[in-house]
């Protein structure tokens, strides 16, 4: 019975691991492709999204050059001077008398400021004028002098033209004509000397006018007087103050005194400016504390050189101020108009590319392909920068290129 059974056995079990496995290969057919379909789908969108990413494509926005006006604006800051500052010492010694003016006070040319109370100085010129006055008598004396020596010289020039034809013929002693010569010849000797007294008495009375002419200038010194037209901006003395002779390096000035009435501004001028500047050029002053009131300066001159450590140039402009309304000390800014001499093109700040080749901007062509472009800049003005070489008026340029542009690249013009 046994080796009956094994033979059926056989026989019916293979026709159904063969169903069982077509249906296993079947089920995971199946469950293959279920997977794999979405998955290809997805690829495919990944793939177009990809294609359509702005960073193959990049979308920018797109902007001109503008053309640069013929001129431009050069703003400076400068400090407001007087025209002439002058500090006022006193000349001679003595006590304040009084004085007429105070700090604001406004002058003339030649006004007294104080007056100085110097009785030593008025004894002296007394004692001066005295000797002057003895001197002049000594000179006159020494003139009367001269004439009397001169009479006495020509009584013996007489006495010897008559005594010399007597003594040739005898009718005297030679000892008379020896006494009349010798005579004649002491007179005119006495001349002589009275011709030096007056030169000697002649030096004195100039010596001594010239020490009253000085001791009455030192009088003269004791009226304080304004040297020019301006406003007192300092008072360093008061009534009954002794006052003594002093400089710049010796003890404080009386007054100082500032001319106002022209103002000057000293501005230093970069040297990419500094050869567009020129003597008698207008410029307009704009002080912060005189909103809406701009005032018209004009360059008077300049250093002609440049500072080297700096590398700017010194100017002066003056401004008129007789209206009083600017004062000494203020800050302005000081604007000139200047001619450009080179035409320029002006493009924003931000179209700028720099990397280790230099300055780039980046233009984009009717085919939507981005170049780089290298420029050379001119000035910068902040926002915007001067355009010298490098494109032209009518190219596209990117308005702000970004970090993932590269030469060569399309993009999508917004």
């Amino acid at each position: 019975m046994t080796q009956m059974t094994v033979p059926e056995v056989k026989k019916t079990t293979g026709p159904r691991v063969a169903v069982r496995l077509a249906a296993v290969g079947a089920l995971v057919a199946a469950l293959v492709a279920v997977g794999a379909v979405p998955r290809l789908a997805r690829n495919r969108e990944a793939l177009a999204a990809v294609r359509e990413s702005p960073v193959t494509h990049p979308v920018v926005t797109t902007l001109h050059a503008k053309l640069g006006e013929p001129t431009s604006e050069l703003m400076l800051p400068g400090n407001i001077e007087p025209l002439y500052t002058a500090a006022i010492y006193a000349r001679t010694e003595g006590y304040l008398e009084r004085r007429t003016v105070d700090i604001g006070s406004k002058v003339r040319a030649g006004q007294v400021l104080a007056v100085i109370a110097s009785p030593e100085v008025d004894q002296q010129l007394l004692q001066a004028r005295a000797t002057l006055a003895q001197s002049e008598a000594s000179l006159e004396q020494a003139r009367a002098s001269r004439e009397q020596a001169k009479a006495n010289a020509e009584l013996a020039r007489l006495t010897k033209e008559r005594d010399l034809p007597l003594g040739q013929q005898h009718a005297i002693s030679q000892q008379i004509v020896d006494e009349a010569v010798q005579a004649h010849n002491a007179r005119m000797a006495d001349v002589s000397a009275a011709e030096a007294n007056i030169t000697a008495a002649q030096a004195n009375v100039t010596a001594n006018r010239a020490n009253v002419s000085r001791l009455e200038q030192m009088r003269g010194f004791e009226r304080i007087v304004a040297p020019f037209d301006g406003v007192i901006t300092a008072r360093n003395v008061e009534k009954g103050d002794l006052v003594a002779t002093g400089s710049a390096s010796v003890g404080k000035p009386l007054f100082n005194i500032a001319q106002s009435g022209t103002l000057r501004i000293q501005v230093d001028v970069p040297q990419s400016q500094a050869v567009n500047i020129q003597d008698g050029q207008k410029a307009v002053i704009d002080v912060k504390e005189r909103l809406g009131h701009l005032y018209a300066g004009t360059v008077v001159r300049s250093a002609a050189s440049l500072d080297s450590a700096a590398r700017t140039m010194r100017t002066e402009v003056q401004v008129d101020n007789r209206d009083g309304s600017l004062l000494p000390g203020m800050y302005a800014q000081v604007k000139f108009t200047l001619a450009e001499p080179r035409n320029s093109l002006i493009v924003p700040t931000s179209s700028l590319v720099i990397d280790h080749s230099g300055m780039h901007v980046v233009t984009v062509g009717e085919d939507k392909i981005v170049h780089f472009v290298p420029v050379t800049i001119g000035r910068d003005m902040g926002t915007q920068v001067e355009i010298l070489r490098g494109i032209q008026v009518n190219d596209t340029l990117v308005a702000s290129p970004s970090d993932l542009l590269h030469d060569g690249q399309s993009v999508e013009i917004r």
